[in-house]
């Protein structure tokens, strides 16, 4: 009974860390997506602003 405990609390920790580590991954995720969707903005802003020059 002591070992099967002693096995659910090891695995507790071990899911806490992995919900740890996967909520990192999808912070840094959602970081580049912000940076990504900036650049494109600023790329579409650039775009733009070369289309209405040469025009």
């Amino acid at each position: 009974m002591y070992v099967g405990v002693f096995d659910m609390k090891e695995r507790l920790v071990q899911m806490q860390k992995l919900l740890k580590e996967k909520r990192r991954l999808l912070e840094m995720f959602e970081e580049d997506i912000s940076r990504i969707e900036r650049d494109i903005e600023q790329l579409e802003t650039q775009l733009s602003n070369i289309e209405r020059v040469s025009v």
